[in-house]
Parts: structure tokens; sequence; C-alpha cells
């Protein structure tokens, strides 16, 4: 049974279970070599919660593809806003707590903090940019007048096109992915950190791919619905 293991032995069987043990307030590396009975006794965690936690964390919660391009844009746009938000307050800051932990001097030990400070100023810059644009799209499209003049005072110079070009050429993590080839992993420690920077780069090539296939071209379509709709609206005054 799980509780039996040591905190090393259940982390090794699955390196999801590191941030599982994170978020119930327990590091793997600090006492590796005690049980996981013993640790949930003297910090009186319920079994059935830490069981719990293990599953929601192992837990495949992708939606598929087809399913995905089924969605309006509206619902779209809060699937990618919930897949920034588990990113910056769930799966990043375990990250960043793995480096800073690691005994092992490494650069990229010393790129991790920052190459995530500026991810998540890109995912904040998105949001209040390119989802604030399709959402006063949306918005103008169900008759608000206040999101037409919206757009043309706050849009005037936006160009939804080049942000999707950008979008396209992006390649983030291949400065880490490159320093990470560099490190040979020794320790749990270390397997577990590489791991979790895998699992995350792997998220970020899939979230890529709803935003580049599926929600920059119902953009683009919901903008071209808005430019005609706006010219039709001119040539009848």
């Amino acid at each position: 049974m799980v509780f039996e293991k040591t905190l090393n032995e259940v982390v090794d069987e699955n390196y999801v279970y590191a941030r599982a043990l994170h978020y119930l307030g327990i590091d793997f590396f600090e006492n590796p070599h005690r049980k996981l009975k013993d640790i949930c006794r003297e910090r009186s965690l319920d079994r059935q919660k830490v069981i719990k936690s293990f599953y929601l964390f192992d837990s495949n919660q992708r939606i598929s593809f087809p399913e995905l391009e089924s969605y309006p844009i509206e619902l779209l746009m809060e699937y990618l806003k919930h897949a920034h938000h588990v990113f910056i307050k769930e799966k990043l800051p375990f990250i960043v707590h793995l480096a800073r932990k690691w005994n092992r001097e490494e650069g990229l030990k010393n790129l991790l903090p920052e190459f995530i400070e500026d991810f998540i100023r890109h995912i904040y810059e998105e949001e209040d940019s390119t989802f604030r644009y399709i959402d006063l799209l949306c918005k103008q499209s169900d008759g608000s007048a206040t999101a037409c003049f919206k757009l043309m005072s706050e849009f005037k110079e936006y160009s939804l096109i080049s942000e999707f070009e950008e979008h396209q050429d992006e390649d983030e993590f291949g400065a880490i992915r490159a320093l990470m080839d560099n490190v040979q992993p020794v320790t749990l420690h270390d397997r577990v950190l590489l791991s979790e920077i895998r699992a995350f780069d792997r998220e970020m090539i899939y979230h890529a791919e709803i935003e580049n296939n599926i929600f920059f071209p119902k953009a683009l379509a919901l903008e071209e619905q808005s430019q005609k709709r706006i010219k039709t609206l001119s040539t009848l005054n």
C-alpha cells in the first residue's frame, strides 16, 4: 500500500506525486526515507485527501481537438484562460520551488526563474491584448455600441494577423530544452525536476497547437465578419 512506502519510493513510482505532495505541504526531498503514513500521522493529514490529491494530479484533463474545435470562441477563450491559471498558480511555482531547492549548480537552475517570469508576463500581455480584443469583437457582434467604440479607440493600431504570425514563430522553451540536454540526472530530485519541466514543455506545445490551429483561425474569422458588418453599415449610412 502506498502509505507503507517512503516518500522517495512514492515519488519514484510516479513523479507527478511529488507535485501532489507539495500541494499538501510535503516536500519529498526533505524527508525522503520516511514513510508516507508517518508524515500523514504527524501532520494530521486525512488519507482519503492524500489519495484524492494523487488522483487529481495524475488525471489527464486534456480535451480532444475535435471537441475544442466545436467550442464557440468565447468558451475556447475561457478554456485557454483556465490553462493559463493552472500554469501560473500550480505548475510553474512547483518547478521554481524544485529548482531553488536543487543542490546542483547548473545553468538550468539560473535560467529557469528568468524564463518563468518572462513567460508569465507574456501570458498577462496576451490576456490584456488579444483576449480583450476578441472579447470586444464578440460583444460587438452581439450589437454592443460600447464594444465598437472601444475597438476603434483602444485597438486602432492592433493587428491580430501580426499577433498570429509572431505566435507561430515562438519557441519559448528552446533555451531551456538545450540546457536540459546537458543535465545528467543522478538523484530523484534531478529526475523529478526534469520530468516536471518536460511535462510543462509538452503542455506548452499542446497549448500552442490549440491557439495556432483553433483559436487564432476562429478569431480571424470573427474579425473578418466584424469588418464586413462595419463596412455594410457604413454603406447604408
